[in-house]
């Protein structure tokens, strides 16, 4: 891949970016850094980037927009019914299940794409707040 000063940009804000977003909010952000990036360029070079396994694509259910994540090593995620969040999780909560499908149904687990769907810690508290009164 030629090196592209936009591309490494795009990669450097999906990084530090605090949650997945969307190439709209990717967008926003890196306007701010670089005022003549089209939405097209992000765009193309987000799906340059998961084309060539840099990066991933998030699809939740209930949205049209495609999430990003920057992040290359094998997690889950946890996706907020309520709010939209996705957050990430370690697959260490998982290690025991890998473990528990090999022994009751003789399948060795070889790769995971775990996603969680509930309501996260910021919802469940408004929630109760909103019971409470």
């Amino acid at each position: 891949m030629k090196y592209s000063r936009q591309r490494e940009m795009i990669l450097q804000t999906l990084k530090d970016f605090p949650v997945h977003p969307t190439a709209e909010e990717l967008y926003q952000e890196l306007r701010k850094k670089l005022p003549r990036i089209s939405l097209g360029t992000v765009y193309r070079n987000l799906n340059l980037l998961t084309e060539l396994k840099v990066i991933s694509q998030l699809e939740t259910s209930g949205s049209t927009s495609i999430r990003y994540d920057a992040r290359n090593d094998e997690h889950c995620h946890l996706i907020c019914s309520t709010c939209g969040k996705v957050m990430d999780a370690s697959l260490d909560h998982f290690a025991s299940l890998d473990t528990i499908v090999l022994e009751q149904l003789g399948f060795a687990v070889l790769e995971h794409g775990i996603v969680l769907k509930g309501t996260c810690q910021t919802c469940l508290r408004q929630n109760e707040t909103h019971t409470t009164q």
